[in-house]
């Protein structure tokens, strides 16, 4: 089969040459010249292809994979240079695989996102995949950021207010009863005199977690009441609830502190939040069971992507890589 992909404009080609010709016959499809018999006689030509092609399909269907690559074009984009939104369907067939409509479309789409322009004009600290670092506070508190994360400080007038816009960050707070120190993450706010203390910001919710001293947790925006955490407690808070989660973990939630990502029987879509914030990919997953599966392991931080294949292989997950950094995960 004649290859729809000029050799001289990408040096892209899937390492299986079946997938490879699946996304030969999607760009194909995409652009309204595959020709059915043709189609039909590659696909008798064994059962591989049918699975193969209908996984390419998949892949370049899936909205996060258009906007992983979007993002990881922009990234690529020289400041100050304008990209078209625009481009012919002979344009399209000369572009990598699976990236070609989102990269075309990454000036369209990443603006519309701003979350990382957005970030960096809000924080006043910021870290980058795998930068661990630590930052000590105007009042004499010292904060340690975990890798992407972000935050925004307000110390002026006698106030000790730190908001957490991405991420997680370890706090050992100076005591001083007449100025309480306080965490905003996205659905709360911990409130403390003087304590040492980690909060992790997620998409559902915030995790604390009370190293030493006491803290006293206020939910936003549900009817809660404020709750106190003592040593070694855990809480979950949630638009709706404070939970407070099994002990026995700390040692798991603040081993990032010592440059190592500890797993214990975490759901593999935990284990990849996890891991892959240490990382400076994209990684992108279809809905399926095997997210769900399993998998623990410690792991040095300095070797996440390792990691990543570990905890994909024991999950007996698959990986594809595909152009501008992108893990796709199934």
């Amino acid at each position: 089969m004649p290859s729809v992909i000029d050799e001289k404009t990408t040096d892209f080609r899937h390492p299986d040459p079946v997938t490879d010709q699946a996304l030969e016959w999607v760009l194909r499809l995409e652009a309204g010249e595959a020709e059915r018999a043709a189609l039909d006689a590659w696909l008798a030509e064994g059962a591989d292809r049918g699975a193969a092609l209908a996984r390419v399909r998949a892949l370049y269907d899936c909205p996060a994979l258009t906007v992983a690559t979007a993002q990881a074009a922009s990234a690529r984009t020289r400041p100050g240079t304008v990209r078209s939104p625009v481009a012919s369907a002979s344009m399209l067939r000369r572009a990598a695989p699976l990236a070609l409509a989102a990269s075309i479309a990454a000036a369209v789409i990443v603006p519309l996102l701003g979350s990382d322009w957005l970030l960096r004009l809000q924080a006043d600290h910021r870290t980058d995949a795998g930068e661990i670092t630590t930052i000590d506070l105007p009042d004499g508190s010292r904060m340690q950021m975990n890798s992407q994360t972000a935050v925004m400080l307000d110390f002026e007038n006698g106030r000790r207010a730190v908001r957490l816009l991405d991420g997680e960050a370890y706090f050992d707070v100076v005591h001083d009863v007449t100025r309480p120190f306080t965490v905003t993450g996205g659905f709360g706010t911990v409130r403390v005199t003087g304590t040492a203390f980690n909060v992790a910001r997620g998409e559902g919710e915030d995790l604390v977690h009370l190293d030493s001293g006491r803290v006293m947790l206020v939910p936003d925006g549900t009817a809660s009441e404020p709750v106190a955490l003592t040593p070694g407690q855990t809480a979950a808070i949630s638009s709706t609830a404070i939970a407070l989660l099994p002990d026995g973990t700390a040692q798991h939630r603040l081993a990032w502190r010592d440059g190592w990502i500890e797993l214990s029987a975490v759901p593999l879509r935990t284990a990849l939040d996890e891991i892959g914030r240490h990382v400076d990919i994209s990684i992108v997953t279809l809905p399926g069971t095997v997210l769900d599966t399993p998998v623990s392991g410690s792991f040095r931080i300095a070797e996440a992507g390792a990691a990543i294949d570990s905890v994909v292989t024991a999950a007996g997950a698959t990986i594809e890589r595909l152009p501008g950094g992108i893990l796709f995960i199934h």
